[in-house]
Formats: C-alpha cells, sequence, structure tokens
C-alpha cells in the first residue's frame, strides 16, 4: 500500500514536471490552453445560438460543461493507445508497475480538466447560475467521470501496446463519439432518440457534471449506472492488467 502511493505521487510529480516543461517559457503556461477552449466555447456558443435561436444564458453554460468533459473524454481516449509505446525505452529497463506509466499520462489531463474547471467557474459568475442543493453532485460527478476515464485509458492502453491498429482506430472512431455524445445539447432536447443516447455511456459521464452544475434535478440513475460500470469496467481492466501486465516489455 504504502509503496503503490509513493508510485502515485512520482507518477503525479512527473505528470506535472511534464506540463512545466511543455509551458516553461510560455507567459500564462497551461492556460493558453484554457484560453484556446474558451475561445472555442464562446465562439461556438454565439455562432451555434445564434443559429438555433438559442437563449444565450442557458445554451452557453450547458455548451461550455459539455466541451469541458468532452476536451477530456476524447484527449484520454486519443493519447492512451501510444502512452506505454512512448514510454518503452523506461519500461525495459526499469522494473516499475505499469500502471504507473499509465497513471503519469492519465494525470496531465487530468492537471488540463482543472485548468478548463476555471472557465466553468467564469461561465457560471458571468451567467448567474443558480446554486441549487444538487451542486454537492458536482464533484461526485467529476470524480466518477476521473475514475471511469482511468480504467478505460489503462485498457486501451494495454490493447495499443500489444495492438498498433488500436491507435488508428481511436483516430477514426473518436470523431463519431462526438456526434453520437451529448456535448452540444441535452439528452432530452432530442425527441424519440433518448434509448439510443441511454446507450452510450458518454452521456452518463458528462450528464453527471452538468446536471449539477446548471442546477438540474438530479437523476441518481446516472451515478448509479457511472458507479456500477466503475465496478465491472475498473475490475475487468484489473484482471487484464494482471494476466498481461508482465508481458508489456515484449510488446513495446
Amino acid at each position: 500500500m504504502i509503496e503503490s502511493s509513493i508510485i502515485i505521487k512520482n507518477a503525479i510529480y512527473l505528470a506535472l514536471s511534464d506540463t512545466k516543461a511543455r509551458y516553461r517559457k510560455s507567459v500564462i503556461g497551461p492556460l493558453w490552453l484554457t484560453l484556446a477552449n474558451l475561445i472555442g466555447i464562446l465562439g461556438l456558443g454565439l455562432v451555434w445560438g445564434s443559429l438555433m435561436q438559442e437563449n444565450l444564458s442557458e445554451f452557453v453554460p450547458q455548451l461550455a460543461v459539455g466541451l469541458v468533459c468532452w476536451n477530456l473524454i476524447s484527449g484520454v481516449l486519443l493519447d492512451a493507445s501510444n502512452v506505454f509505446v512512448r514510454q518503452s525505452s523506461m519500461i525495459r529497463n526499469i522494473a516499475i508497475p505499469c500502471w504507473f506509466f499509465s497513471m503519469r499520462g492519465f494525470a496531465k489531463h487530468i492537471i488540463n480538466l482543472f485548468h478548463n474547471l476555471l472557465i466553468m467557474l467564469g461561465i457560471a459568475i458571468y451567467y448567474k447560475l443558480k446554486i441549487s442543493s444538487g451542486i454537492v453532485f458536482l464533484p461526485l460527478g467529476l470524480l466518477l467521470l476521473i475514475l471511469n476515464l482511468y480504467w478505460i485509458y489503462h485498457g486501451i492502453a494495454l490493447f495499443g501496446a500489444r495492438f498498433r491498429d488500436v491507435e488508428l482506430m481511436m483516430a477514426s472512431f473518436v470523431p463519431f463519439l462526438f456526434f453520437v455524445s451529448p456535448v452540444l445539447f441535452r439528452v432530452e432536447k432530442i425527441v424519440g432518440l433518448g434509448w439510443f443516447f441511454a446507450l452510450n455511456p458518454l452521456t452518463y459521464m458528462i450528464d453527471s457534471v452538468r446536471m449539477p452544475y446548471l442546477g438540474l434535478s438530479i437523476n441518481l440513475k446516472v451515478y448509479a449506472i457511472l458507479t456500477l460500470t466503475l465496478i465491472v469496467g475498473g475490475g475487468l481492466t484489473y484482471c487484464l492488467n494482471k494476466s498481461i501486465g508482465k508481458k508489456l516489455v515484449y510488446w513495446v
């Protein structure tokens, strides 16, 4: 247990170091990425909202939380398949549990997420979003989102080390996920297709953060499904890691 906590701390420390190194001579550092996301949200919100004749005070916050979650999800899915390949020299020469490398890569996306949460805070203040009692579910939603994405990240990383086609497959598949996930809209506004979005696990990931952020009524079913997904998916990934994790050195 102590060894695992040390490994986690080292992985997070290295992720922070990687982030600092990337923006070492930059004036505002990782906030450039946040600024780019903010410009994209405002531009898309104003244009798309005007075309769809949406109320911007409702549409922009809805869009902001959707895109912040999507940036995390898409970044994780696109990066995962190559994480062990990038660290191949270290994997071959140092005896470290393979999840250390996935934890290091995943932590960089969480650091970006925390920067992007500033966008959600700023938009909430600007549009004077009402704070309801359901806001207490926001940390829970973020936690379930992060934990579920980690087992997905680690699982894809294992398959990506064994099968190099996984990287190309994810690059082709992620854009499709964008259009079948409630990033730009809320599911309840799509008449007759609720069953379709109910089959998409990303729907629950986004809604777990969107509902408390917008002050909507909390659907406990969303959190129950994400908890079940975490238990089942996390368990399967753990078994996969135990069975093939030691073979990683031969694949990279």
